[in-house]
């Protein structure tokens, strides 16, 4: 294996063919800062170790075309603090956060919403591993019937359990025409239905096309909190995006 090393925040390459090659960089005080790994094409990232004052505290290890990563962040040498995927540096999916015990306290799902990182769901846990509803928000969702058929409605039940908790109202906010990131949610005609009771969604759903879709909505959660000025009332608003992939027979 080749090694390079760097020096403060200048950047050597040497070409070695057919070898990994070892990307080092120091600090002022000749402290390393980082080891970056090259795959033998010298063309793209293998892993990145960071270190902090000597100790190695995260690590990404790259797809062969750098666009996915995993991510993982260190209290120590063997305590695990957090981890995840970054699609083009944007965290994507469910991230694992734990406790220094190495316990798991809480996951965050982070979505790519129009080109921008969201935190759209929250898991928390106590000491034990026991899910903490009153401190989390999410959703669930059942189809009334497993087998889905094309042009035949389906009654899907969404049952949400809110970001604000106290004193607010939700809508599902539906649209066929919804893109993947939700980009185009002004833009396009939209379906909305307000809950029955503890925040629990029914909506019927029909799909023309057979093989794989995707249901696509967000719930719009608001509250009002009044303020010094008593003819001014404060609003709070949230999204909760949601995107349910199907295969429809």
């Amino acid at each position: 294996m080749k090694k390079i090393i760097l020096l403060g925040i200048t950047f050597f390459f040497v070409s070695c063919k057919n070898e990994t090659q070892e990307i080092i960089q120091y600090d002022k005080q000749g402290k390393i800062v980082s080891k970056a790994y090259m795959n033998n094409d010298e063309e793209s990232l293998d892993s990145i170790l960071y270190f902090n004052d000597g100790m190695m505290n995260s690590k990404m290890v790259f797809s062969k075309e750098n666009k996915l990563s995993f991510y993982t962040k260190f209290y120590n040498e063997h305590g695990l603090e957090s981890e995840g995927n970054t699609i083009y540096k944007i965290k994507d999916g469910k991230w694992k956060y734990y406790d220094s015990k190495n316990r798991l306290r809480k996951i965050v799902e982070y979505k790519n919403i129009c080109n921008e990182e969201y935190a759209n769901q929250e898991f928390n846990y106590d000491e034990k591993g026991k899910l903490l509803a009153n401190k989390s928000t999410y959703y669930t969702y059942e189809f009334k019937t497993s087998k889905l058929e094309s042009n035949k409605e389906n009654e899907l039940t969404i049952n949400y359990v809110p970001f604000l908790k106290k004193g607010s109202n939700s809508f599902l906010v539906i649209s066929r025409e919804f893109d993947s990131t939700f980009c185009n949610i002004r833009t396009v005609k939209k379906d909305s239905a307000s809950f029955f009771a503890n925040q629990t969604f029914k909506v019927g759903v029909t799909f023309e096309k057979k093989g794989k879709n995707n249901f696509r909505g967000y719930i719009l959660e608001y509250s009002y909190e009044s303020t010094s000025d008593k003819n001014v009332l404060k609003t709070r608003e949230r999204k909760t995006f949601i995107n349910i992939p199907v295969v429809i027979e």
